[in-house]
């Protein structure tokens, strides 16, 4: 058993902007057709070309925060069946460089254990390290290349 869960967008927030017909943050919801190589935060693998799919805008964050980032994500256009293996890091994101963007338990950045992985390197590891650490209450891992939201990462039993 898995004591690190690995997190897609949550299904009912997306829902939710499903029926609203547009993200959180006031974009419509235009789906398209996947070129097969977009990675998907709903349910944590690669696009295949023809999907439906749409790019939100998206944040983690639930509540105001200055630590709020917001940004680009693809997602399927209609619900999908999500990532049901949640203890285990997403196969499907171990091919590019990463950055462990951690926070501490009142939602601040904790920059001492900021870290960053790439290509032939245990991504899986290196979150269990940084969640490992007691000052750390969860983490996004994030693209180092570009800086959008992966998928968030938290320790099991955590809210």
């Amino acid at each position: 058993m898995s004591d690190v869960r690995f997190l897609p967008i949550d299904p009912d927030r997306l829902a939710a902007m499903r029926s609203a017909g547009g993200d959180e943050f006031g974009n419509p919801w235009t789906p398209f057709d996947a070129e097969g190589r977009e990675p998907l935060r709903c349910c944590l693998r690669g696009s295949g070309a023809g999907e439906r799919i749409a790019l939100i805008t998206y944040s983690p964050w639930t509540a105001p925060s200055p630590w709020m980032e917001a940004g680009p994500v693809f997602v399927h256009a209609d619900a999908c069946a999500g990532y049901a293996t949640t203890g285990r890091y997403p196969p499907a994101f171990l091919d590019g460089r990463r950055m462990i963007n951690p926070f501490d338990h009142h939602g601040v950045r904790a920059y001492d254990h900021i870290t960053f992985v790439g290509p032939g390197e245990d991504h899986e590891a290196a979150v269990r390290a940084v969640l490992a650490q007691p000052s750390v209450a969860f983490a996004h891992v994030r693209s180092a290349s570009a800086g959008c939201l992966m998928f968030e990462a938290r320790p099991v039993g955590s809210p």
